[in-house]
């Protein structure tokens, strides 16, 4: 019984789990919105990541208009099953926008799994931080 039982639990350490790895998620995020942000400052106009329950995507803004960025870093893309994403903004959006200058309403995306919820920050100078708290 006792083999039996160490076996189980060897099989069972080793197997892959299907849930995504949550502080890996919200690094990736971080790194998404800090590459908006850049991409905000070197072209001199409005980015901005928008969530959705399924994933995101990115635009900008031309000539008054904004235009969904697909290509290469800003293509959307949809969150890993098991991860639920909510916004919390003052102005109620679900997006995170950067000026020209790099600066952001604040914002907080909220990312969770069954076991366990991580924050990415983005403050008003556009820094953007993950937050386990």
């Amino acid at each position: 019984m006792l083999v039996m039982a160490l076996l189980t639990a060897a099989i069972l350490l080793t197997v892959p789990d299907r849930e995504p790895r949550l502080s890996d998620e919200a690094e990736r995020l971080a790194g998404r919105l800090t590459h908006a942000r850049e991409a905000a400052l070197t072209a001199n106009r409005p980015v901005e990541m928008a969530f959705d329950g399924q994933g995101w995507s990115f635009r900008e803004q031309r000539r008054g208009a904004w235009t969904a960025l697909d290509g290469g870093p800003f293509r959307p893309g949809h969150w890993p099953e098991g991860l639920t994403v909510a916004v919390d903004s003052a102005d109620g959006r679900t997006a995170v926008r950067f000026d020209s200058t790099g600066a952001a309403e604040p914002a907080a995306i909220r990312l969770a799994n069954r076991r366990s919820n991580l924050s990415v920050v983005v403050d008003a100078q556009g820094e953007v931080r993950v937050d386990a708290r």
